[in-house]
């Protein structure tokens, strides 16, 4: 698989970031926990689940997600969040009850980190990958803002050390580290995507990307077997949705081989199934090795395939499923917003839009892409 084309720099730098606003903007104390689900909500991933860790580390970083169409649909202002509205991890946090869940970065600036602290901190940071930053350096990849694809110093082995500085800062005691582990919710992911989508973007081929795969799942599951030691018992951990179905991809490369039942690109979505694969089958290990831990794969790919083979049946418009509402990603400052996002899977070229956001996370919380659904582990009065 060739690059046919790349898009402008300043479009693929601002593409991967993924500003977000934390639940309220409120600077006060955290108010009082609604959740009768669980006490804390402890979140790995990149620039599906970021509510603004990396507009906060590139403090003067910008691009088109600081203005309308961004965040038009649910805020009516942009947010920073890479779609028309909320993310998956929004709808999670609303139906769990959380009423305060900051960005890592944002409550550890805070005057009372602990009390920030106090429901959860999301660690997610937009472009962050599996493997480490140095990983890429030694494959010779460019990693600085100046590039196509820049990759942050946030890779899932960081964002779980940071974890483990907030751990110590709720917990003095071993028992208490137990009792807060315990009592969390622990979502890793998604994460991988990047490792596959900043070589794609800086020129490799499929064939140097796919032997990524493996090394990749392994990053995935040291961090977790860190944080089954530290004691958690309860995680979801998303697959990747099918990337050769984003209007970016299909521009990217038009020439290559398609699948003749969904239009997408074969190659690309191949390489998702396999590091998909893989995962699940690594999380059985874990579950087996781990009897007293729930480990739930959660199965992104069939959810946002299920969206695009039966687009009306999902509220979308069947002759625009492949489509980018704002094709920011692929047409540039030329790019038109399409009218009505919630007619649309995907928003911007890469990103999703919120109505896609809302069905992915329902298939979270209430399945079937997740067994046992998130819902279904907590209290009946949730």
């Amino acid at each position: 698989m060739a690059v046919a084309s790349t898009p402008p720099l300043q479009l693929v730098v601002a593409a991967l970031l993924a500003l977000s606003l934390s639940t309220t903007a409120s600077s006060s104390p955290a108010p009082a926990n609604r959740s009768s689900c669980y006490k804390r909500l402890f979140s790995f991933g990149d620039s599906l689940t970021d509510t603004g860790n990396y507009i906060i580390h590139y403090a003067n970083a910008s691009g088109p997600v600081l203005a309308l169409p961004y965040g038009e649909t649910f805020f009516g202002r942009p947010t920073g969040r890479w779609s028309d509205g909320r993310l998956i991890i929004d709808f999670i946090v609303e139906r769990l009850g959380f009423q305060y869940w900051p960005a890592y970065l944002k409550g550890a600036a805070g005057k009372s980190p602990v009390e920030e602290f106090r429901y959860g901190a999301n660690f997610a940071v937009a472009a962050a990958t599996a493997l480490s930053q140095d990983f890429f350096l030694k494959k010779n990849l460019r990693v600085d803002l100046l590039t196509p694809s820049p990759i942050p110093p946030y890779s899932l082995g960081v964002q779980i050390d940071l974890f483990k500085k907030v751990l110590a800062m709720l917990a003095s005691t071993d028992q208490e580290r137990k009792e807060v582990m315990a009592s969390s919710l622990f979502l890793v992911g998604e994460i991988g995507l990047n490792d596959y989508n900043h070589p794609f973007l800086q020129n490799k081929t499929l064939e140097w990307v796919r032997p990524l795969a493996p090394q990749v799942i392994e990053s995935i599951v040291l961090s977790i077997e860190v944080l089954i030691e530290l004691g958690a018992k309860t995680m979801y951990v998303p697959g990747i949705f099918p990337l050769g179905c984003t209007p970016l991809y299909l521009s990217l490369f038009p020439g290559d081989d398609r699948d003749p039942a969904t239009g997408c690109l074969r190659g690309l979505n191949d390489l998702i199934l396999v590091h998909n694969h893989m995962l699940e089958a690594k999380l059985e290990e874990l579950r087996r090795d781990h009897p007293g831990v729930s480990i739930t794969y959660v199965n992104s790919y069939d959810n946002v395939l299920g969206l695009i083979t039966a687009p009306t049946q999902n509220g979308f418009d069947k002759e625009t499923v492949l489509e980018a509402c704002y094709p920011v990603f692929i047409s540039g400052s030329a790019a038109v917003p399409c009218l009505d996002p919630s007619r649309h899977v995907n928003f911007d070229g890469l990103h999703m839009t919120e109505a896609a956001y809302k069905l992915m996370a329902r298939g979270m919380l209430d399945g079937p892409f997740a067994a046992p659904p998130i819902m279904s582990t907590c209290n009946h009065s949730c």
